[in-house]
């Protein structure tokens, strides 16, 4: 029989290394969960399977938390920041079941939080700040959320906040466009040291800092300038057609022009006496457009005079236009000047067109080749433009020489080639008979072409020479001290020459 007290021993050996081990040693929960419970019986917590599937400790009818301290609030641009201190209503610590605090903010005094008033959270127990979107004031009030969903009450309110106000430090240059303004934002207002217009595009009126007022057309351009001494009017491509001086101290009248264009009859502004062009900075008067000047002399004033003082008169007339100036009475009337007169169109005396003038000059200095029977080129000009409706003189003038006497030669001048589509438009038959050997016989030709084809006809002029009886070699001779060319002139218009050769 064993000893009593050895097996007593044995027993409480075997008892304590029961109590030391895991009371779950051997233990699993399987697709279900353990329910864990307070002293009076209700659900606390969920430890394993949840009811949708997955596996957690989830805590459930936790105690009601502590409300949070009140919030601090703030102004800022473009709304108000709130901030929670991290701390709750009497001290209390954080519960362990802490999920947020929710920030909820309202226009109303002692509003109820709501879903509706919700516009932010601070999921840190150690407090933080959240900035809410306003444009209005409100209130702001603080709530404890738990995990399983337990919200605490409301904090005390703090408010009314206000956004702040956006001040010039606070917005950087050029960044407020016209969008941002109310249409009478700037309504009795004072602009200073800017350009303002009344459109970004097309036909405007601009008021730039210098106090100049631009008129712009559609391409942008200027039209009109003014300015505290006067206005000036440009043409479509920027050139300066007009300005008049309003003032000018020690000038007749307080009147001075650069560049005017007298649209009407100015008897009532001259009062018969004198009007003066003359540039503010010499150089050159401009009459252009449509230029009627015909103001009959005033009571007690015996002659009306258009004077140019300095500079040049620069005149670019439109058919038609007619400049009358009224000399003394009884005389004719008269253009008097002191320097070059340049006209960029074409001249009427008596209602005849006299032309444009000078249209090309193309010379040769030195000898052309020598020929026998074909026709060679001597000269040959660049393109040249023959305008429908215009009469134009084509000259062709050199020496000849032939290498036997009793030589003939013929000399052409072709528009395009020589022959062929060529059209031959001065030529000299078989008149330039040359008497002596190697003796010159000058060759001077002249021929009035018109072009009446409704367009315009471009093409070189070809100057040739060829021998067109006897038997020596011809030539055209040209030296510095005797030059051979073709001149081209524009003559008029073609109905002024009426049966002329059609060029």
């Amino acid at each position: 029989m064993t000893d009593l007290g050895t097996e007593i021993e044995r027993i409480k050996a075997r008892l304590a290394a029961v109590e030391r081990s895991s009371r779950l040693g051997a233990a699993s929960i399987d697709d279900t969960a353990l329910e864990v419970r307070d002293d009076a019986g209700s659900l606390r917590a969920l430890v394993g399977q949840q009811g949708d599937g997955t596996t957690a400790v989830n805590v459930v009818n936790g105690p009601t938390p502590a409300e949070p301290t009140a919030p601090l609030v703030a102004s800022v641009i473009g709304g108000v920041a709130a901030e929670w201190d991290g701390q709750l209503i009497g001290g209390t610590g954080v519960p362990l079941d802490f999920a947020r605090v929710e920030v909820h903010a309202a226009a109303s005094s002692g509003f109820t939080p709501t879903a509706a008033t919700l516009v932010g959270t601070i999921e840190t127990a150690q407090g933080a700040i959240v900035v809410i979107p306003t444009t209005t004031p409100v209130y702001v009030r603080l709530l404890t959320r738990t995990t399983s969903g337990t919200a605490s009450a409301p904090s005390t309110q703090n408010g009314p906040i206000a956004p702040a106000m956006i001040v010039a430090d606070d917005v950087a240059d050029g960044i407020i466009t016209g969008t941002k303004l109310a249409a009478d934002a700037i309504d009795g207002k004072v602009i200073t040291g800017a350009t303002v217009r009344t459109a970004a595009t097309g036909r405007r009126i601009e008021l730039t800092p210098d106090n100049v007022i631009v008129i712009r057309n559609d391409a942008g351009d200027v039209v009109v300038e003014i300015d505290p001494d006067g206005y000036r009017l440009y043409d479509a491509d920027g050139e300066l057609i007009a300005e008049i001086r309003l003032t000018v101290p020690g000038q007749p009248g307080g009147f001075w022009t650069r560049n005017f264009d007298f649209p009407q009859n100015v008897a009532s502004f001259l009062n018969g006496g004198q009007l003066q062009f003359q540039p503010v900075i010499p150089g050159i008067v401009d009459v252009s457009g449509s230029v009627s000047y015909s103001a009959a002399p005033m009571s007690g004033t015996p002659y009306t005079m258009l004077t140019l003082m300095s500079g040049e008169i620069d005149s670019t007339l439109d058919e038609g236009v007619i400049i009358n100036l009224l000399a003394e009475r009884g005389s004719a009337p008269k253009l008097q000047m002191n320097g070059d007169l340049e006209i960029a169109s074409r001249i009427r005396v008596g209602g005849v067109d006299q032309g444009k003038g000078f249209k090309k000059f193309t010379a040769i200095q030195t000898d052309s080749a020598s020929t026998t029977t074909a026709e060679i080129a001597t000269i040959t000009t660049p393109s040249i433009t023959f305008e429908t409706g215009r009469a134009y003189r084509i000259t062709y003038h050199g020496l000849l020489l032939s290498t036997v006497a009793n030589d003939i030669a013929r000399c052409r001048v072709w528009r395009g080639s020589i022959g062929g589509a060529g059209v031959s438009l001065v030529d000299s038959i078989n008149t330039h008979q040359i008497p002596v050997a190697n003796q010159h016989v000058l060759m001077d030709m002249a021929q009035d072409v018109i072009n009446t084809t409704g367009s315009n006809i471009s093409a070189v002029l070809i100057g040739t020479v060829l021998r067109n009886a006897g038997t020596g070699n011809v030539k055209i001779v040209a030296n510095a001290s005797n030059p051979a060319w073709i001149e081209v002139q524009d003559i008029g218009l073609a109905s002024d020459y009426p049966l002329a050769r059609a060029v």
